[in-house]
């Protein structure tokens, strides 16, 4: 999967849209999941939910920072080192219509296949054109080379955004939501982005639930406080007030994806292209796959998958 602040960078920047977390050599991140979505899709960062915030007392001191170093330190090593393999659904809300699709990770790869849309399984001829696709997808070595490149690229600069975030901002203990840690993050004046989708650090701010316990992320929320130029507005801009949410959670043996991502965000591409991101993805049905499967063992799985939703 992708993270939220890739999807949003890459698209105003080379006209490509940002998305969704990711394993780095075989997660496509636009199916995203942490730092794209995390840093510059950005959602309303007051209002994370309806259960109210407990505010520090002198009994309960949490250092911040700290804290945030740790959890986001973790989540590197997660990405880094967790290998495991899964497939999963993928209910999309773009442009007015609801697409369902599973999707299969593998070592070369993740493929996914849509099933339903707006609700109804897909057509005999519908079906028969995602066999095609998928048929002319795994023939193709180019076509999967390209695609393999681009999973482990989008994977890399996940990684190296993460690793990034610590510095880039100040973190303020917020109280307690439930059982987890709301933290506040605020734009840190003394960080100097080393790329540009790093410079979006300095335009937003929001706020994250922490699972203390086992030092993971459940939720980032943010938004735009400014408006966001690239190449001096000439390669293009982002609106102030762009929003973004992305959830995730444990699902089985320890293993953590992206459950949630909403982006809303506008700008321009090179002056004149009006870029529009309005986004919805949810991820369930988590199930793990063998190590050792294949892409077109991983095509048959979600042919099955296409099987049972149509019957």
């Amino acid at each position: 999967m992708k993270w939220p602040l890739e999807r949003v960078a890459q698209k105003s920047a080379t006209p490509r849209q940002l998305n969704c977390l990711g394993k780095l050599e075989r997660r496509d991140l636009p199916q995203g999941f942490w730092i794209v979505v995390f840093f510059v899709l950005f959602g309303t960062p007051w209002c994370l939910g309806a259960a109210p915030t407990d505010r520090p007392t002198n009994e309960e001191q949490v250092d911040a920072n700290k804290l945030a170093r740790e959890v986001f330190e973790n989540e590197v090593n997660a990405l880094t080192n967790d290998k495991s393999l899964w497939r999963y659904r993928k209910l999309e809300e773009d442009g007015g219509k609801k697409k369902l699709y599973v999707a299969c990770q593998t070592k070369l790869g993740e493929i996914e296949r849509l099933i339903a849309i707006d609700g109804q399984p897909l057509t005999p001829k519908q079906q028969q054109a995602e066999d095609q696709r998928l048929q002319k997808l795994l023939s193709n070595q180019d076509l999967m080379r390209q695609k393999y490149k681009k999973q482990h690229e989008d994977g890399e600069q996940t990684l190296n955004l993460m690793k990034m975030f610590p510095a880039a901002f100040k973190f303020r203990y917020e109280g307690k939501q439930a059982n987890l840690i709301k933290l506040k993050f605020t734009p840190n004046p003394n960080f100097h982005p080393a790329n540009r989708p790093a410079h979006v650090f300095h335009h937003m701010e929001g706020t994250i639930l922490v699972d203390a316990e086992h030092k993971r992320l459940v939720q980032i929320e943010g938004r735009l406080t400014s408006d966001v130029k690239f190449g001096g507005g000439f390669l293009g801009h982002l609106d102030k007030g762009g929003t973004f949410l992305v959830k995730q959670q444990d699902v089985g043996s320890g293993h953590w994806e992206m459950t949630y991502l909403d982006i809303r965000i506008n700008g321009k591409v090179l002056f004149f292209k009006t870029l529009s991101v309005k986004q919805k993805e949810i991820y369930s049905n988590f199930q793990p796959v063998p190590e050792g499967i294949t892409l077109p063992q991983a095509a048959e799985l979600l042919k099955k998958d296409s099987g049972r939703v149509s019957s």
